[in-house]
């Protein structure tokens, strides 16, 4: 009788491992399958076997999204280097001069980005996903696809400012009521700034810009400042992120802000390094950010996905209904100082 239960044991423990193994197999399969599709060499990706990712995003957010990756791909060992915008440009410039290439795949604003594009700095991989997203928050070329989007509004303090007197569009906030401090700039508002240039063209954006120079608007630095002061009734109106606000509102706050045309769009794309040491993994990373799973987790963060088919992060922050007007312009075109000096605001 034991002897009859250890071969039952044995049988039952061999039939386990053949499901295992075709489990395993169906899954191998699957990967090679959407590799193939992607234009992914998957064997030359297990060989890899690793990911560097270099991101300008919140150190949380980039942990999150490579530890999904290599749940998905378990045979990926994945790291990341976070810092802000400045000093990863900076950083991965200065590697580039020296000849040291270590990372894969970055993310950071897409004027940085589209600046990495113009240096030969960055290899093409068109993703799958991109149908996904709307012309103009992708590269023609294939370089970049957009991630998440940073929305640039006017928003106002609702128990300072009337129903009546709103502003619906920019040139509102034109008007006199509005002079001596009572609308907020962020000081890092160039971009903002050279992308009003750029959609309005160059003559009447110029105007608008003198006329609201003419407002003598303050300035703050921080978005999350920028709503709190505002809150708090330190200004009736700022030019400031949509999300910020909104999130803010949530919690109570006297806040809010409108769907003006355009929304100047602050994209953050992704993109693989020119000389990616890990070239088909960083390849597999780029497609798992940009799919439907991958645009989720970004929502999850609080983030705005540009992916256009995946529920928006608040039905007021659909892409699909706002006028949006994406900075495509490289960071070496913008001048921070000269959009400080022009109105008069401080270094």
């Amino acid at each position: 009788m034991i002897g009859l239960f250890n071969s039952g044991r044995a049988f039952l423990s061999a039939v386990a491992q053949r499901k295992l193994f075709r489990s395993l197999f169906i899954l191998l399969s699957l990967w090679a399958e959407v590799a193939r599709a992607q234009g992914i060499d998957l064997e030359a990706a297990r060989r890899e076997g690793e990911l560097v990712f270099y991101a300008a995003t919140r150190a949380e957010d980039a942990d999150q999204l490579v530890r999904a990756f290599t749940k998905k791909y378990p045979f990926v060992k994945g790291t990341y280097y976070r810092a802000g915008g400045d000093p990863l440009l900076q950083r991965i410039l200065t590697e580039a001069r020296g000849g040291k290439h270590l990372f894969d795949v970055v993310t950071a604003l897409g004027t940085q980005i589209i600046m990495l594009k113009e240096k030969g700095l960055l290899a093409p991989h068109r993703s799958i996903h991109q149908s996904a997203y709307a012309k103009g928050f992708y590269d023609p070329e294939g370089y970049w696809t957009d991630t998440y989007d940073l929305f640039v509004t006017i928003a106002y303090n609702t128990a300072m400012v009337p129903k009546n007197v709103v502003p619906k569009r920019w040139e509102d906030l034109l008007d006199p009521r509005w002079k001596d401090g009572k609308i907020c700039l962020d000081l890092r508002r160039h971009d903002w700034f050279y992308g009003m240039m750029e959609v309005m063209g160059p003559e009447k954006g110029r105007r608008f810009m003198e006329r609201l120079r003419n407002q003598k608007p303050a300035f703050r630095q921080g978005n999350t400042l920028i709503s709190q002061l505002m809150s708090a009734g330190e200004f009736p109106l700022a030019v400031t992120y949509a999300h910020t606000v909104e999130h803010t509102k949530t919690r109570g706050a006297p806040i809010d802000w409108i769907p003006v045309d355009p929304m100047i769009a602050i994209s953050e794309p992704i993109a693989l390094y020119r000389h990616a040491p890990h070239p088909n993994v960083g390849k597999l990373f780029i497609d798992f950010v940009l799919s439907q799973e991958g645009a989720r987790l970004l929502r999850q963060q609080q983030r705005i996905p540009a992916r256009l088919d995946v529920e928006p992060l608040t039905e007021r922050l659909n892409p699909k209904n706002l006028k949006l007007y994406p900075v495509n312009i490289s960071i070496e075109k913008l001048d921070p100082q000269g959009f400080r000096r022009f109105f008069g605001a401080g270094e």
